[in-house]
């Protein structure tokens, strides 16, 4: 019997920690190795957005991009988002990630206390198993 390979959608706080080298709540290393990750342009967006970033934390990003597809927006998920956010309270910007996530039938990687207590039809947040 084969194993389940996972579709995953990664949110930004996840990959700060990770390439910050924190202990996150989750490996992302062997998520990556054993799932399929992606991530919504947005993450993408908010990576990259700090006008403080260095060019050592800019580079790692990129190449971390490199990694995972990046998945644009459409109306598919412009759709998707406008009905998330009016039946929830998230900010734009994860309103966009969770809808790219329902579009994909993914799961979201997040720390996000927000997403962490969102309840919404089809919206699935990844839990570590224990």
């Amino acid at each position: 019997m084969g194993r389940l390979i996972l579709k995953l959608l990664l949110d930004t706080n996840v990959i700060i920690d990770f390439l910050k080298q924190k202990d996150a709540a989750c490996d992302l290393t062997s998520l990556l190795l054993q799932h399929e990750c992606f991530v919504s342009v947005i993450v993408k967006l908010e990576l990259l957005k700090y006008p403080e970033i260095t060019p050592v934390e800019e580079n790692a990003i990129i190449e971390f991009l490199r990694l995972v597809p990046i998945m644009p927006l459409n109306d598919t998920i412009e759709n998707q988002t406008i009905a998330l956010s009016r039946a929830t309270k998230l900010k734009l910007p994860d309103a966009i990630i969770g809808a790219t996530s329902i579009v994909y039938d993914a799961e979201v990687v997040t720390c996000d206390p927000h997403f962490l207590k969102c309840q919404y039809k089809n919206l699935r947040i990844w839990k570590r198993a224990i």
